[in-house]
């Protein structure tokens, strides 16, 4: 605020001092031609001079003000949006493409401090050039300027109407903008199928339906706009004239000398014209109203899950987990129905546990709680002991290591996109994480062995390629717990089992939480855990025996037994697990 302030006052003395420097030449013009005395127009050529000199400097410092204001607050709205999207990803942004989220909010953020900077300059040199000439001219004869103040307030209600009017055109522009980039981002990712099935006009079709859309809402935005000015320029004229006519009858009375008459028509012509030019500037700011309508629509969405302030880390290791009595509601429409009902499970150290089901089950739900990409609406997850709730992201990632079903790739070096994970890692670690998982022909191959650039989005990499890097990125991590979602996605069943087993053998004591629809996978794990419609139908252990668990619910004994349940390091008791109805096989 005291930038603007600040900003404020420069741009009232830059127009205080434009209108005294007409007013003053005006008045040495008009005199001179008079021909007196060359000493009575040295005070009007020294005031000429200055009001040159402040005019020239206060509008810089305007200027600078200005700007500097708004540049750290696009600085500042940048930071918040993006620290407002992590908190989203992935669960909280609803049907928006990374086209939307490029293009749309950063657009948005960028149009916001443009409005801002527009509109504030063009109020205040607006504002103070109509109030610094009806005053000058207030002194000279009361009567124009109520003719003068009466016509300026009249252009300035009409350029504030008319930017009102735009608003809705201009609202329709900001969500044009954002479907044209996700319709570009669309169009690229799916070139490949359109290309095979001859369905480019999909595309064409839609990118023409937005061009006709957009050259519409052009169309009427120069109409407002155009109408705007129109008023506002007649509206200015009329002002003119009637400001002289009623400086001329004051000259014909005998109030007013024919040199500042000259001074009134003078000054009155530059406050109008600076008022002339407020409906332009307003109507620039339309797409900024909309753009910040927009951040505010952002800023309502409920993160699906929230940060502590500060970082409660595990007191041992975190290579075992469990939830307890979990419910989730869909984050997007907590209305639904539960995409997680009474889940209970939990691992213990170095254990490999494999979450089978068929879609839409709940099993990347499960990794997403332990990532705490979403948070329980009831039950508690801990890692380590503690609930993700108390922990970070950042605290987190330090522990825990992911394999998406489809692993993104950057546009960078083999080196940079398996460091990602293990920034610590050398150049010997990189090529024997890639030999695990079967990469070593591969990357023989390769002309620059590590600095060989993997192109944008991993163009230059197979999607059998990619996945094992992502495993790769798994093994150079110091994560204690490893979640692979489908792993072997991508991959032909016999190299699947082989990448597999060598990444589990390669983790060693950290316990690994294996999401997979692959039946022979699961022989290389500990436990089974099937899901189904969001809640646990059974469970077995490695060679096809039901858990303890089990088998007290199958027997209509549910709960812990005589000697209550394994304990692991750590102190932690696993959570019974009751099977919902009879008991099935998790494999099928």
């Amino acid at each position: 605020m005291r930038s603007l302030a600040a900003a404020s006052a420069a741009g009232t003395a830059s127009a205080i001092a434009g209108i005294g420097l007409l007013a003053t030449s005006g008045w040495l013009i008009t005199r001179a031609s008079q021909r007196p005395p060359i000493f009575e127009l040295s005070v009007a050529i020294g005031m000429v001079q200055a009001f040159a000199l402040g005019r020239g400097l206060s509008r810089y410092l305007q200027r600078l003000t200005v700007h500097g204001a708004v540049l750290g607050r696009l600085t500042r709205l940048r930071l918040w949006l993006f620290d407002r999207i992590e908190e989203l990803v992935p669960n909280g942004l609803p049907g928006r493409a990374s086209g939307a989220l490029l293009s749309g909010f950063l657009s948005d953020a960028e149009a916001v401090v443009e409005a801002l900077a527009k509109g504030f300059n063009a109020l205040v040199d607006s504002g103070a050039s109509l109030g610094a000439g009806v005053l000058l001219v207030a002194l000279l004869d009361p009567g124009a300027a109520a003719v003068l103040l009466t016509v300026g307030v009249l252009m300035v209600l009409t350029a504030i109407l008319t930017s009102r009017l735009g608003r809705a055109s201009a609202r329709a522009a900001t969500t044009l903008r954002s479907e044209l980039a996700e319709a570009v981002v669309e169009a690229l990712v799916t070139a490949p199928e359109l290309l095979a099935y001859d369905r480019q006009d999909l595309v064409a079709e839609r990118l023409e339906q937005i061009h006709r859309a957009a050259r519409g809402l052009a169309t009427r935005q120069g109409l407002v706009a155009g109408s705007a000015r129109l008023l506002t320029t007649w509206l200015g004229g009329a002002g003119l004239i009637g400001t002289l006519l009623a400086a001329v009858a004051a000259r014909s009375s005998g109030r007013l000398s024919p040199v500042l008459l000259a001074v009134v028509a003078l000054v009155a012509l530059v406050a109008l014209d600076q008022v002339a030019a407020l409906p332009l500037a307003l109507a620039s700011t339309g797409s900024g109203n909309a753009a910040a309508r927009r951040l505010g629509e952002l800023a309502g969405l409920r993160a699906p899950a929230r940060e502590p302030a500060f970082d409660h880390p595990p007191p041992g290791p975190a290579n075992w987990v469990a939830l307890d009595d979990v419910v989730v509601f869909p984050p997007l429409d907590p209305g639904a129905g539960p995409i997680l009902d009474g889940i209970s499970l939990a691992t213990t150290p170095g254990q490999r546990l494999a979450l089978v089901g068929p879609s839409g089950a709940g099993k990347t739900t499960v990794l997403s709680l332990l990532l705490h990409f979403l948070e329980p609406s009831k039950g508690r997850v801990t890692v380590g002991g503690v609930e993700t709730s108390e922990m970070t992201r950042a605290g987190l990632a330090g522990r825990l290591g992911w394999v998406p079903p489809e692993t993104p790739i950057f546009s960078a070096s083999l080196r940079s996109n398996l460091q990602l994970a293990g920034p610590q890692a050398g150049d010997q670690d990189l090529v024997v994480a890639l030999r695990r998982v079967g990469l070593e022909p591969w990357f023989q191959l390769l002309p620059s062995g590590l600095d060989t650039r993997l192109g944008a989005g991993g163009s230059a990499v197979s999607a059998g390629e990619r996945q094992r890097l992502g495993l790769a990125r798994a093994l150079l991590s110091r994560a204690e717990l490893l979640l692979l979602d489908e792993p072997g996605a991508h991959l032909d069943p016999s190299t699947a089992m082989a990448t597999l087993e060598e990444l589990l053998a390669a983790a060693d004591t950290r316990s690994v939480v294996l999401v997979t629809h692959d039946q022979a996978t699961v022989d290389l794990v500990d436990e089974v855990v099937s899901l189904r419609a969001g809640r646990v139908v059974g469970r077995r252990t490695r060679g096809g025996h039901p858990t303890d668990e089990a088998m007290r619910h199958l027997a209509g004994r549910p709960g812990q037994g005589e000697d209550g349940p394994a304990v692991p390091p750590g102190g932690f008791e696993p959570p019974t697990v009751a099977l919902e109805g009879r008991r099935s096989d998790p494999l099928s």
